[in-house]
């Protein structure tokens, strides 16, 4: 059951109740108070009970016999949404948006519900006009700005993102930083020709951004400049630890160019690192010219750390099998044994997002599924 909608409507009818008392007086009869009060009460068991379809059914009665009640419609509509019937939360939304006896403030909110049913529709278009129609009426209005910039993100148009990310800015809204810097480094994804340029905005913006430490790594080793690529990196391993599994991505690449300009960064890694990302990547460029010492440097870090993950197992199997000669029936337990760890290791969770739990296997700087920024990290592989 969603909870969410039990806890919407709880304070509606409280009010509602409250409300419908101070009126009886003016407007109803003490038997209109009473039966309306057991109405939303009766609606409320129903939401208790995961009678969702009797639930709306009431509350829509209510709504018919109480058509001045602004609060109860708009909960009806929110609900509506949440069960995904937009159309019937638009059709709500927009009559009650146009009622001559809401005062501007109410009319506000109704838009913005209204706003939410077209995004949630899909209906990009109508939401950005409404949205925009809103901050005409209130420029003040952080939330239609707030809706505003999560279009122009789905729509990828990162430069309308970032003014409407300064102007909440602007109006005092904090913790922005990261967001704008994140506009910055698609933009510089998107058109390599001025890559520098929008990666040098972000760092401006949030000059300990993750993101742009590894993006500006990239660039220099796409430019063969070893020192600047270094230089990212080992800033970002002394920063945050999580990421060293990207920044190792990249260091396995700076190995063709420059094997020991990589090996000391990967030393420096494993120093800091809480997974193994580190460990394995050094051990197999150390293995192209010491299989010994590779073998023994993960021998030893199983014997430190028995509860090692199957990668630190699989790659030292993987080593000691071509260290030394065994005999057929040895060589097929090791490669059963090794397909099997393979297999165990496939489909692993390499990241995960902190605000909702969503796994992955790649790195996602905005949330696939809660559509959050900067959520999404590494989990380390003990």
């Amino acid at each position: 059951m969603e909870w969410a909608w039990l806890l919407l409507l709880l304070p509606v009818a409280s009010f509602s109740g409250y409300a419908l008392g101070k009126q009886s007086s003016a407007k109803l009869s003490g038997e209109r108070v009473e039966e309306l009060s057991k109405q939303y009460f009766i609606g409320l068991n129903h939401l208790l009970n995961e009678e969702q379809d009797q639930a709306i059914a009431l509350f829509e009665r209510i709504v018919d016999k109480d058509t001045d009640r602004f609060e109860t419609q708009l909960a009806l509509g929110s609900l509506f949404r949440r069960r995904g019937e937009l159309e019937r939360a638009i059709r709500l939304h927009q009559d009650l948006s146009i009622r001559p006896q809401l005062t501007p403030e109410q009319r506000c909110i109704a838009l913005l519900e209204l706003g939410d049913d077209f995004v949630r529709a899909g209906l990009l278009d109508r939401a950005e006009s409404l949205f925009d129609e809103l901050l005409l009426m209130d420029e003040q209005s952080e939330q239609a700005l707030r809706q505003l910039q999560k279009i122009y993100e789905q729509e990828q148009d990162w430069r309308r993102a970032i003014a409407a990310a300064e102007k909440r800015a602007r109006l005092g809204e904090e913790g922005l930083a990261d967001e704008i810097a994140h506009f910055y480094c698609e933009m510089a994804a998107i058109d390599p020709a001025t890559a520098d340029e929008h990666l040098k905005a972000a760092r401006n913006v949030d000059p300990e951004s993750v993101r742009v430490a590894l993006l500006s790594a990239r660039s220099a080793l796409a430019a063969r400049d070893v020192v600047s690529c270094t230089r990212e990196l080992d800033a970002l391993i002394e920063r945050d630890a999580a990421f060293i599994p990207e920044a190792v991505k990249i260091l396995r690449e700076l190995a063709a160019i420059d094997r020991p300009a990589a090996i000391t960064s990967l030393q420096q890694a494993i120093k800091s690192e809480r997974g193994v990302s580190a460990l394995l990547a050094h051990a197999e460029l150390l293995a192209q010219t010491d299989l010994k010492a590779a073998t023994t440097n993960l021998r030893d870090a199983l014997e430190r750390s028995p509860k090692r993950s199957v990668r630190v197992l699989r790659a030292w199997l993987q080593l000691s099998k071509n260290d030394g000669e065994r005999c057929e029936e040895e060589t097929a337990d090791l490669n059963l044994t090794l397909s099997t760890l393979t297999e165990i290791d496939k489909n692993a969770l390499t990241h995960r997002c902190s605000q909702c739990g969503f796994g992955t296997q790649q790195q996602h700087w905005l949330c696939p599924s809660c559509r959050n920024w900067n959520t999404t990290k590494p989990m380390p592989v003990l």
